[in-house]
């Protein structure tokens, strides 16, 4: 992989831009470069893009609704991706269904498919390939991720195809080549992967829709810069914000300046178009209502962003003279701190130098804090112009080299400094030490030589004791001679390295009392001495042994050699008597305390793996708990032996008394393991303690966890409920509540999280993130649950801004109604041919009226409840349903009309027939008479009088 323009410090520096751009050369060759080698040798083609849009377009060939110009916008739509699938594998789905769905439904559609039976992760989301323009880099992982995996079916012809298209997509493979020996590093820090606008215009065969093509891109792209330029932060009075701020906006520039031949070719084919003379007068105005557009947004782009560059820049430099300056005045009253810390003499006695150290640590602290301010230093941003050339950069490199050695001499005088400090404390704290030991050794001997009797003694063996007490001393003083040298050498060089004449003075005065009470004592016990031996005269040698005056004659001549202050071998220890035990009961004791030490020492050690050096808010304790537990148990059973080793020692101490021997070994070995064995049973106790809270600790965020797991679902669900289509309100809004409710039930047991916080941080040293923690997920808690409760509310409203579910019914069974009542009025006015069918007519109307008069309660709650709908549901709403109802009304007032109608002509038609029906019958009947009389009477012939009188008869 070459590498262009990068190398490791722009990585450890953490250069976003630069870092990306490696990573995408590496992609490219291992990824890319690697799947297509075999085909691009094949085709003798360096090309990589092209192989790739030549393949895709091969495949996507037979579906009309696909035309693959780019790795960009041919994308957006999802059908290309579903195409490339499904022209190698038919039998996964149906393509006719894919068409039918959304562009994010069939973006997701493929993307699912190629996981599950391709084997190709979800490299890309639907949302970010469903917009105006996607990002190349990422079309082209993905699409090479398919092209490994289905079948690679390349010629010539489709690469000679991909060459032949219009510039504007020819020039995206151009551009977008993937060949190693470009400056790829430089293309990722020149610009954010924003999507390219190439020149899509060419200056022949030019046209008014390869024009408009060309436009509606640069304008799509200076939008996007014209919303990134809003989207920058207004300039920061932060250093190293405004640094990220100048990068950020210098990438901004350089896209600026890589689209400015694309703007430029746009205004020159417009003017082109507008020479040629092919345009009507509308077209021709609009296009240079267009350029003149298009040049003043880009102008104002360009000139507001390079009013920012300079803005950055004097702010930036301004900035950076300020640290500078601050710096070199906190250098100048440091550099004066320390001249008057080292014009001043180092302390007189030990918390004199504590207090001085306790000042050095400030200034260590100051020094620590002003080394984060001196770490931005290193990373200065200096911006050469014309304006000011070199000189400025050398005046700047200069002030740095000075500011530097300044501040390296500062921080090696307080290293150096502290390290004497910390040497001198070491050694005055072992002086202070070992001066006390000494003096409580010489209370002891001064004590124990007063104890000596030298007169009146009762017998030979009462001599003997004596005479013992004073060789013991003597030798006891031979080995400690040593001692007191080695303090006078001590002292000495601790007063030499103070230079503190009190100081030494002080030092002196305390060497030089214990030397004279060691010479007191080595006086008295000459004296002693003398006084025994006089003792051993005035008895006489015949009663005493031999071996008791050889024991008394050297005392005189060992205490006047010690007085030379020359250490002599110490003569032969005293014989003395032996005490039945004695020499068995001391060698347990050492073994016992010697165990007992090294149980000490290996359990501090243990413990010491086991102690936590920070607390964390998720860590598994149980084998430092289980170390712990084990190093406890085994204390239990050592407690015991400490015991036995105190009786021991107490019993060996008074033996060894009565026999006037030195009980400092075993009084000191004493001591030593009983401080050890507090202090290492006091630090299990600790460890103890910080491994119990570390548990609390970790429950504490533990059940916090399984609260945010919640808080988390619920954002989840309310993100799915946004966008959820297939719900009614009122069942979205029953499902909010229900997600409502179940967070406000977690109240419980954030009040339990709020008490474990505030016992967790009562705890003295209590970690910060404890308390911080707790605050950022209640806020979190918070914001989700008043997402929630705005979003049923939202839902609340919609709800009863539309109609209830009898409301739809009621109306549903209204319409049916009235339309099974026009359908029987409709029957009821036909075939009203007799007078039975007439009367059975009237009385289906009079039926028709009756249930249509029992709607009118239903009405008139409909009415009611249209009028309640019309105040709180929307104008769309209220309109769809108002309109509804009216009509529907109207069809019932229509209806009633009609049948009310019917009936009054049904009854008069009824009424007319019953009487005509009467005259019927009484015409009948006067027929059947006449009849009759016609049948009986015969006409009387030739008499005028009686045919009258048979006339006036029938009628």
């Amino acid at each position: 992989v070459e590498l262009v323009n990068i190398g490791g410090t722009d990585i450890v520096d953490g250069n976003h831009k630069l870092t990306l751009g490696l990573l995408w050369s590496i992609i490219l060759h291992w990824q890319v470069k690697d799947v297509m080698k075999n085909i691009m040798s094949d085709l003798q083609q360096t090309n990589s893009e092209k192989i790739l849009l030549s393949w895709v377009r091969q495949s996507t060939r037979p579906y009309s609704q696909v035309n693959v110009l780019n790795f960009t916008t041919s994308w957006a739509d999802g059908l290309a991706f579903n195409a490339v699938i499904h022209r190698h594998k038919p039998e996964l789905f149906s393509w006719d269904k894919v068409i039918k769905m959304s562009p994010a439904e069939r973006l997701e559609h493929a993307f699912s498919v190629a996981k599950n039976h391709l084997g190709i992760e979800k490299l890309l989301d639907p949302e970010d390939v469903a917009v105006q323009l996607p990002d190349k880099k990422s079309i082209i992982m993905y699409l090479t991720s398919l092209f490994e995996v289905l079948p690679k079916q390349v010629t010539m012809e489709d690469i000679r195809e991909v060459e032949t298209l219009p510039r504007r997509y020819k020039q995206e493979c151009e551009d977008g080549e993937f060949s190693m020996q470009q400056a790829v590093v430089l293309e990722e820090e020149q610009g954010e992967s924003r999507a390219e606008t190439p020149s899509t215009v060419t200056e022949v065969d030019m046209d008014l829709d390869s024009y408009q093509v060309a436009l509606e891109e640069v304008l799509t792209w200076l939008l996007s810069a014209e919303d990134a330029f809003r989207e920058q932060e207004e300039i920061s009075g932060d250093v190293e914000e405004v640094k990220e701020q100048f990068s950020t906006h210098e990438c901004f520039m350089m896209e600026l300046t890589a689209h400015q031949s694309s703007v430029g070719s746009v205004l020159q084919a417009g003017n082109q178009l507008v020479a040629q003379g092919n345009l009507s007068p509308e077209e021709e105005f609009e296009i240079q209502e267009q350029m003149l557009l298009l040049n003043s947004r880009w102008e104002e782009l360009r000139v507001e962003s390079m009013d920012r560059q300079s803005r950055l820049h004097d702010m930036l430099m301004e900035l950076q003279k300020q640290q500078l300056q601050q710096l070199s005045d906190w250098l100048t009253v440091t550099e004066e701190r320390i001249q008057k810390m080292e014009s001043q003499l180092l302390a007189e006695d030990l918390e004199s130098l504590q207090k001085q150290l306790e000042e050095h640590k400030s200034l260590q602290s100051d020094l620590e804090t002003e080394q984060v301010k001196v770490n931005s230093l290193t990373h200065m941003v200096v911006i050469v112009d014309e304006s000011s050339g070199e000189g400025a950069t050398a005046i700047l490199e200069e002030q740095l080299q000075r500011l530097g050695e300044r501040w390296t001499a500062v921080c090696r005088w307080t290293e150096e400094r502290r390290v004497k400090l910390q040497e001198i404390q070491l050694l005055w704290q072992e002086l202070l030490e070992e001066q006390c030991l000494l003096k409580a050794w010489l209370t002891e001997k001064e004590e124990a030589l007063s104890k000596v009797q030298t007169s009146n003694f009762k017998d030979q063996t009462d001599l003997s004791v004596n005479v013992r007490k004073l060789a013991i001393l003597k030798e006891d003083m031979g080995m400690k001679r040593q001692t007191l040298d080695q303090l006078n050498e001590l002292g000495q060089d601790v007063a030499q390295i103070l230079g503190n004449g009190r100081a030494s003075s002080k030092i002196d005065q305390d060497q030089e009392e214990l030397t004279q009470r060691w010479d007191s004592l080595v006086q008295k016990l000459e004296d002693y001495s003398n006084q025994v031996t006089q003792a051993v005269g005035s008895i006489g040698m015949s009663q005493v042994s031999q071996k008791t005056a050889a024991e008394v004659t050297p005392l005189k001549e060992e205490v006047v050699v010690k007085q030379s202050r020359q250490e002599l071998p110490p003569p032969p220890p005293p014989k003395k008597r032996q005490i039945p035990g004695d020499s068995e009961a001391k060698k347990k004791f050492d073994a016992e305390s010697a165990g007992l030490l090294n149980w000490i020492s290996t359990s501090r050690s243990a413990i010491e793996a086991a102690d936590l050096k920070e607390y964390k808010k998720m860590r598994e304790t149980s084998d430092r708990k289980e170390k712990l537990k084990a190093i406890e148990k085994e204390r239990v059973e050592k407690s015991q032996k400490l015991d036995e080793l105190k009786q021991n020692g107490h019993i060996l101490l008074d033996q060894m008394g009565k026999e006037g021997l030195s009980t400092v070994d075993i009084k000191t070995v004493m001591e030593k393991t009983l401080s050890n064995w507090n202090d290492v049973v006091q630090y299990l106790e600790e460890v103890t303690r910080k491994i119990k809270y570390q548990e609390d600790i970790t429950a504490y965020f533990k059940e916090m966890s399984e609260l945010e797991k919640t808080v988390i679902e619920k954002d989840d669900w309310l993100k799915n409920a946004a966008s959820s289509t297939s719900q009614s309100p009122g069942v979205l809004k029953d499902l909010c509540q229900r997600e409502l409710n179940h967070l406000i039930s977690l109240s419980p047991q954030l009040e339990h999280l709020k008490v474990t916080c505030k016992a967790l941080t009562s705890q003295p040293m209590s970690p910060k993130f404890i308390q911080e923690s707790l605050n950022a997920f209640l806020h979190h808690f918070k914001v989700t649950r008043q997402k929630l409760e705005g979003h049923h509310e939202l839902l609340k409203r919609e709800v009863e801004s539309q109609p209830s579910q009898d409301y739809v019914e009621s109306l549903h069974r209204l319409k049916d109604t009235l339309r099974e009542l026009e359908r029987q009025q409709q029957v009821i006015a036909s075939g009203l041919s007799e007078p039975s069918k007439v009367e059975k007519a009237l009385q289906q109307a009079k039926m028709a009226y009756e249930t249509l008069e029992a709607q009118k309660p239903r009405v008139d709650k409909l009415a009611e409840e249209t009028k309640a709908l019309e105040k709180h549901a929307a104008s769309d709403t209220k309109k769809v349903h108002v309109q509804e109802f009216k009509h529907v009304q109207g069809h019932w007032d229509k209806l009633k009309l009609k049948i009310s109608k019917d009936v009054k002509l049904l009854e008069e038609i009824t009424s007319k027939l019953r009487v005509f029906e009467t005259d019927l019958k009484v015409v009948h009947k006067w027929m059947d008479g006449v009849k009759d009389f016609l049948l009986t009477e015969k006409a009387v012939q030739g008499d005028t009088e009686g045919l009258q009188r048979q006339l006036d008869q029938c009628t």
